[in-house]
């Protein structure tokens, strides 16, 4: 990924990753329901050993419930382990 990229091409280029390619960062979603407790984050390597390494990040996204049963509203690649002051590259829904 260039660093000059739009924060769109970033988007998309992430999107069509393998959970594999992405495996030294993690994922914050939110389903944005007011009955649930706001963000998440998890390991990528987690998130593999559930959907498989091969599948791409919008896939696995795709597959994603929240306890609630809804999908994510907003999904955004961080650091990992996180840190506070990471930029986040902003999947779906609101920027981060």
């Amino acid at each position: 990924m260039a660093a000059n990229q739009s924060e769109r091409q970033k988007r998309t280029a992430i999107l069509r990753m393998t959970l594999a390619e992405l495996s030294s960062f993690c994922l914050t979603v939110d389903c944005l329901t007011p009955q649930c407790k706001g963000e998440r984050t998890y390991g990528i390597g987690e998130i593999a050993g559930v959907y498989g390494e091969r599948q791409t990040m919008a896939d696995a996204l795709q597959k994603m419930r929240c306890s609630c049963g809804a999908r994510p509203a907003a999904a955004w690649l961080d650091f990992w382990p996180p840190a506070r002051k990471t930029r986040r590259i902003s999947l779906i829904g609101r920027d981060g």
